[in-house]
């Protein structure tokens, strides 16, 4: 009788153990994981690698997403923000180990910050930028010894009206938008009306709470219910 129930105690034990052994592990698995989960919410004539974007999916580091004239896309990037393309728009996203590197092709992309992760935006066009949130510093080459032009600070918006590489470094909780446009004709697109996505694996009720937030404090636009515009972008040349 003694024997069965210690076997009945460790039986009932076990799954206690196992789980107070893992739990320490747990965080850094989630994060190792989260730091590379990125997914594509296409909306319209969407593409990926040259290949059509029917419904969610996960982007891997190096994939080229293209939009077409009645598209649009929202990538999310989890610990790192949300980055919307508008139409005729085309970036190529490379996840780094220390940073989120995009190359906006053409059209417009808006970034939208959640954490102090590092992300650079670069173009080799003409290029217009304008700050919603945060202050958002402009170099003039690829890498990290690229000298600084300016500081671009909240509610601010310059052009770049050379075609020549410039690169924006964001490392705070930053909401900016960057555009191409055709050398030869100036553009300053309005801002665009976004949904709001909630970013992989937020917690609802928080979420409801940071928008809520967000909205008074006119960081994040007010959305209608079931009200999805577009983004709109300049002309792709």
């Amino acid at each position: 009788m003694t024997r069965n129930l210690k076997f009945t105690l460790i039986l009932a034990m076990a799954p206690v153990m196992a789980t107070a052994a893992w739990l320490p592990l747990a965080p850094s698995q989630v994060a190792a994981q989260g730091a590379q989960a990125a997914q594509l919410m296409p909306r319209g004539d969407v593409k990926i690698n040259g290949n059509p974007a029917a419904g969610s999916l996960t982007v891997a580091s190096g994939s080229r997403i293209a939009t077409g004239k009645t598209g649009y896309a929202i990538l999310s990037v989890a610990n790192v923000g949300q980055f919307y393309m508008g139409d005729n728009s085309e970036i190529v996203v490379n996840f780094l180990a220390d940073r989120v590197r995009i190359e906006l092709v053409a059209g417009i992309l808006r970034c939208i910050k959640t954490s102090g992760a590092l992300v650079q935006v670069f173009t080799t066009r003409c290029t217009h930028i304008d700050v919603i949130k945060g202050d958002i510093p402009a170099f003039g080459g690829p890498e990290a010894s690229a000298p600084a032009v300016e500081t671009i600070g909240e509610a601010q918006a310059r052009d770049y009206p050379e075609s020549a590489y410039i690169r924006f470094d964001s490392s705070g909780m930053d909401d900016f938008r960057v555009a191409c446009f055709d050398c030869a004709v100036s553009a300053s697109p309005a801002l665009p009306v976004i949904p709001i996505i909630p970013p992989l694996g937020a917690n609802p009720a928080v979420l409801a709470t940071v928008a809520a937030a967000g909205v008074v404090a006119g960081i994040i636009p007010i959305i209608a219910t079931g009200q999805d515009d577009a983004p709109v972008s300049p002309v792709r040349p």
